[in-house]
């Protein structure tokens, strides 16, 4: 995130900004200098010439007081609409990685944005505002006369010095700040997640306490934030004040050795208030934004690293000398296999032997310690898991908040006329006559309105409609009845997708069904793999 790229997310109305804030500081300098006139035709009883100078100052007063709404509104459009590129950038690399936890993308499309918005993005604004208002103060103060120029000047070193003492550990507590409200989310992803299974053993004060330590670490974060931001606040003012008496007490000096008049003395003091309010906000600006260095390289980095390279269908895959290796040091050798296009595997093998880690390792989400994995497109060319466009149906499954079909056909138009088709072949239909609205039906996450195993048939309507011409199912039938899952593994099978199925308990007819089985050996993973 920069300057440049907000101001080139929509240029006209950049440009429009700023001419805004230009003509709102122009009108804002008249008026207040209008008050020279006003003061010297009081001091010489001409009351009418007073009305006169102080109508002009009020005119000019409210024209930048609604040029300043003005500007402050587009500028809140022009913000909002970069943000909105950039978390569209920041989703485009979630979705390629396909790797991020649920936590770090909240915390970074969330909390994240919420703080370059607050801390870096608003601050801009606010230093080309004030640096026009500075500016055109010290145009005045110029005009008026020039020993004020030179006395600004030497107060101004002194007040921008003041911000450095906090600038690198108000930098260091904002991205703890922003560490500890992800390791916050994180815990709540973990924990919450397993909620029932908490209840079901009364295991809620561990939760508790491991959540109220999370967020005690995260509220102390924030609380060393906002201390050491009230700390750089206090600097600041301390050398606003100093600055403002220091003007004022040389403009009366000016004053009283008859270099300057009455109106101008006041003048001077005034624009004396601008120039160091001014030089306050943009300090505090400048202090924001530099806090805001490292969220804003992370963020960078993210936007950069973008893959969207489309996925290559795959029929038949290759694995030679597989091995695994866990955190703890245990291994896993699979067997050498081949699976041809068009098999239909069943994957088997007791509990730990490694099958659910063997998927993982098909679909890329874990790197073997040795061996390869090595995928087959219809033209034979060789591809990585990474790139393979390859099916997959976890016990788990996943189902977005839109209808039935919409979560059949994900999104596909083209599709919906083969929706009935597919939910029939894949059992669907009697749970679909159960629904007022049938197929249509919106899946409600939050009241979870269907059943584990309609939940399943769902995705298994979902692998079937769209085709892929290799897919791997784990477990893909646990909450569905034994008759009921024949019907379906049967319709699957007729199919001519290359199938690798994870199950337990099927009958010795439906394993019969299978082209072959591979058997895994052992117990070498951990406890919660199958």
């Amino acid at each position: 995130m920069n300057v440049k790229e907000i101001i080139k997310s929509n240029l006209p109305r950049a440009l429009f900004i700023m001419i805004v804030y230009i003509i709102y500081s122009c009108a804002g300098t008249i008026s207040e200098y209008m008050l020279k006139f006003a003061t010297n035709s009081l001091k010489v009883a001409n009351f009418r010439s007073f009305l006169f100078w102080m109508m002009i100052e009020a005119a000019a007063g409210i024209l930048s007081v609604i040029l300043f709404s003005l500007a402050a509104y587009s500028s809140n459009k022009q913000v909002q609409a970069y943000l909105h590129q950039v978390r569209d950038q920041l989703m485009h690399h979630y979705y390629g990685s396909g790797k991020s936890k649920l936590s770090e993308m909240e915390n970074e499309l969330g909390n994240n944005m919420k703080i370059l918005a607050d801390t870096y993005a608003q601050p801009w604004l606010a230093i080309f505002e004030n640096v026009l208002v500075v500016a055109m103060s010290i145009g005045v103060l110029l005009s008026l006369h020039w020993s004020l120029i030179l006395a600004t000047a030497v107060i101004t070193i002194i007040i921008f010095l003041l911000p450095k003492i906090m600038e690198k550990p108000l930098a260091k507590a904002t991205a703890n700040a922003s560490e500890q409200n992800s390791r916050f989310l994180d815990t709540i992803e973990h924990w919450v997640s397993g909620l029932n299974e908490l209840r079901r053993y009364q295991a809620f004060p561990r939760m508790n306490k491991e959540l109220d330590r999370s967020s005690q670490k995260l509220a102390q974060a924030n609380i060393k934030k906002q201390n050491l931001r009230g700390v750089a606040i206090g600097l600041n003012g301390l050398g606003n004040v100093l600055g403002q008496v220091g003007l004022s007490v040389f403009a009366l000096i000016l004053f009283f050795n008859h270099q300057i008049d009455l109106g101008s003395w006041m003048v001077a003091a005034s624009f004396g208030s601008s120039i160091f309010n001014g030089l306050w906000q943009i300090i505090d600006a400048v202090t924001m934004i530099n806090s805001t260095a490292e969220l804003r390289k992370q963020t960078y980095q993210l936007r950069q690293n973008i893959r969207l390279s489309a996925a290559q269908p795959v029929n038949s895959v290759e694995v030679n000398d597989l091995v695994v290796q866990y955190q703890n040091g245990e291994k896993i050798n699979y067997p050498d296999f081949t699976i041809k296009p068009g098999d239909k595997v069943l994957l088997t093998g007791d509990s730990g032997s490694g099958k659910s880690t063997l998927f993982k390792v098909l679909l890329g989400e874990l790197e073997p310690k040795q061996g390869q994995v090595v995928y087959l497109t219809n033209q034979g060319q060789k591809v990585s898991p990474k790139e393979a466009q390859v099916g997959y149906i976890a016990q788990d499954s996943n189902l977005f908040p839109a209808n039935i079909a919409n979560n059949i056909t994900m999104f596909a138009d083209k599709l919906q006329a083969k929706v009935p088709a597919v939910a029939e072949q894949m059992q669907l239909t009697p749970d679909l006559a159960a629904f007022p609205a049938g197929i249509e039906t919106q899946v409600d996450l939050d009241q979870d309105n269907l059943s584990g195993g309609q939940k399943q048939k769902v995705v298994l309507a979902r692998a079937k409609i769209h085709e892929t011409q290799m897919v791997l199912l784990d477990e893909a039938t646990s909450a569905i009845d034994s008759k009921t899952t024949s019907k379906i593994i049967h319709e699957l099978l007729q199919s001519q997708q290359t199938l690798l199925l994870i199950a337990h308990n099927f009958s010795s007819e439906l394993v019969q069904q299978f082209d072959y089985q591979i058997h895994l050996q052992g117990r070498k993973g951990t406890e919660n793999d199958d």
